[in-house]
């Protein structure tokens, strides 16, 4: 079963000894740089396969299962371990353009 991209990120950020037992998706987020929707539909499909599971608090929480652990230290997968979380962008930043724009 091959992971897609997104999916091979949440899941390693899941399995990092360094994260508590359980995330957030705005943990999740916060530790892959990807959007809270890519972040979701990597969660859905690592539940489907059985990679992760919800638990049911609230706000809900996720947590690598052992099979998601197992598939993440595979030697295809292994790197993103070691991957560190792209730079944010700023929210704040504008283009050149917005800010010459006359009102």
């Amino acid at each position: 079963m091959a992971l897609t991209e997104s999916e091979a990120r949440v899941l390693a950020a899941l399995s990092r000894p360094e994260f508590p037992a359980a995330l957030t998706v705005r943990q999740v987020c916060a530790a892959t740089g990807l959007t809270a929707g890519a972040t979701r539909r990597a969660l859905h499909g690592l539940s489907h396969t059985g990679l992760a599971l919800s638990t049911l608090h609230t706000p809900a929480t996720w947590q690598a299962t052992q099979r998601g652990r197992l598939t993440i230290h595979t030697p295809i997968y292994r790197d993103y371990l070691t991957r560190r979380r792209p730079p944010a962008c700023s929210p704040h930043s504008r283009s050149p353009l917005s800010a010459q724009v006359k009102t």
